[in-house]
Formats: structure tokens, sequence, C-alpha cells
């Protein structure tokens, strides 16, 4: 035998130690490769800050999911139509804070829930409270392209006016362009607050959601399990609560 043939023999062991070695991590550890987690402008839940890093009550919670985990990641902040298209039809996407919806539930694998979101008629002070969302039938609700919003009133009759962002609508409202505006009650507040804008109101919480980590549907199993126990886990330590608090909220 030469010193090649040798070394090569000898080696084998070593390798062969080395690949049952890999077997035995755990699955998250073989398996889990850089995440983009895509997302939009809807504060407090999501947003930029002033200098331009991705922050608010959601990310707070997925960042700590993630780091807790070793998950190496990326955020990116983009328009809500193109943040949802990337997690559907891209690997190794998510995309974050999503409206858990029968329209989207086979599109997905979901991490959650991360946050609660009150959806709310906004009104112009002074206008009509209806005590009902069917008593809004046939008012102009404005809501945002891509928003699960759009599709629950559409899909219940409702006139919805789809505007290409969100932050456009309390003005239109204003102008009397709608009659009146559907968001997530907190988001409302904070548009109306950093507008500078008075005038407008909540009127009517009509449905409470869920918002979720929502994936790409190739995710594997061990790991989309790994995520929500961990999160369940950080939920019951009182993490999440304290995420919520370090923003002035309560969950």
């Amino acid at each position: 035998m030469s010193a090649a043939q040798k070394r090569l023999y000898c080696s084998l062991p070593l390798a062969i130690s080395a690949i049952f070695a890999a077997l035995a991590l755990p699955a998250n550890s073989r398996s889990a490769e850089r995440l983009v987690l895509t997302t939009e402008e809807y504060p407090p839940y999501n947003m930029a800050d002033a200098r331009g890093q991705v922050t608010g009550i959601s990310t707070d919670i997925v960042r700590a999911l993630l780091d807790g985990l070793g998950y190496e990641y990326e955020i990116q902040l983009l328009p809500w139509a193109r943040a949802i298209a990337m997690a559907r039809t891209q690997v190794n996407t998510c995309v974050y804070s999503m409206s858990r919806t029968p329209e989207r539930e086979a599109l997905y694998k979901w991490v959650g829930p991360l946050v609660y979101n009150d959806w709310t008629l906004f009104a112009r002070s002074g206008a009509s409270r209806p005590a009902h969302l069917d008593e809004a039938m046939n008012m102009r609700i404005g809501s945002y392209q891509g928003d699960a919003i759009v599709a629950y009133l559409q899909t219940r009759g409702h006139q919805v006016d789809v505007a290409p962002t969100d932050d456009v609508n309390p003005k239109k409202l204003l102008a009397g362009r709608i009659d009146y505006w559907a968001t997530g009650r907190l988001i409302g507040q904070y548009r109306l607050q950093q507008q500078g804008l008075s005038g407008v109101e909540p009127v009517l919480n009509f449905n409470r959601t869920e918002m979720y980590l929502a994936c790409n549907r190739q995710l594997p199993d061990e790991q989309l399990r790994l995520l929500n126990n961990t999160l369940q886990t950080m939920e019951k330590k009182g993490q999440i609560r304290r995420i919520y608090a370090q923003h002035g909220y309560t969950p």
C-alpha cells in the first residue's frame, strides 16, 4: 500500500464520523438558511426609524425569535403587494405582519400569531357613527392595495376605494373623497399623529385579526414547528408583552 493510499485509508473513519455528526445535529442547525424577511411601512408594527432601520412591535418580536434561534436574516421594507408576492414565490422568504385569511391560508406556512390588529373605520369628526358595518354599505370606504381589509369589505358588498398606499387615505377622508377610512386602529392613530392631522377619529371596530410571519411554502415543517414552539415559549415567559411595553402599548 502506498503512502497516499495509507493516508486515504486512515482518513475514511474521520470522514464517516463527520458525516454522522452532521446528521446528528438538530434539524434547524442543518437546514436553516439565510432568510429574507419582507414587510411594509405599517406602524407601530413595522416601520423605518430615523436612521432607516426597520423597527416596530412585530419587527422586534421577529428579531427576538430569530436571534434566539441563531438564524441569519435580512429585512426589506417594500410596497405591500411586492412584499407578499416575494414570500409566495421565493424560497427562504417570509413576510410580516400578515393577516391570516381564508384566501391566503394555503399560500404560505404560518408562524404566529405575532400580534393582534383591530380593523377600524375612521371618519371625519362629527360624521355619523355606524353601530354596525352594514350601516356603511352605501358609503365609500378607503383602503389600500394588497391589504386584507379590501377583500373583507368587497366580499361583503362594500364599495372600496383602493389607494396605492395607506398614508394617502387620511387626507382623502378630510377632503371628502371617501366617507370612511378602514385601517388598523393603532396604525390609523399613528398616521394621524405622524401627519399632524386632526378632525379624524375612530368610529367603529369591525373586526379583530391576528397577524403572522408568513413563509414560503417550501419552508421545512421541522423549522415551522421550531419557530412556532419558540414563539409560544416567548409568550409564556412574558417576552412579547415586554416588547409591546417598550413601544408604549399593551397587547
